[in-house]
């Protein structure tokens, strides 16, 4: 997360670990499904890679919340994080 007196950037890692925890779902588990290692899904949740169209399609598949959902929420996520970016200067 970043953040700026006037924006907070959240990734949308904190989004699927609050989709996680709703399901009692590990993160062992998802990243089984997900066909990633666990240190890929933890660069995912920690905003430190980006949720590519592909990446979107999976989550969808494994936690049935709509591809495009994932795809905005990045897109916020990385406008925010240049917005804070700027400010912060």
């Amino acid at each position: 997360m970043s953040e700026s007196k006037s924006y907070i950037a959240t990734p949308p890692g904190a989004t699927i670990t609050e989709q996680l925890e709703e399901r009692g779902m590990t993160q062992n588990e998802f990243s089984k499904r997900m066909g990633m290692s666990e240190k890929q899904i933890s660069q995912l949740m920690n905003g430190d890679v980006r949720v590519t169209s592909d990446m979107a399609e999976k989550l969808e598949s494994v936690l049935g919340v709509p591809a495009d959902f994932w795809n905005k929420l990045e897109s916020i996520y990385q406008e925010k994080l240049v917005k804070a970016k700027l400010e912060n200067k």
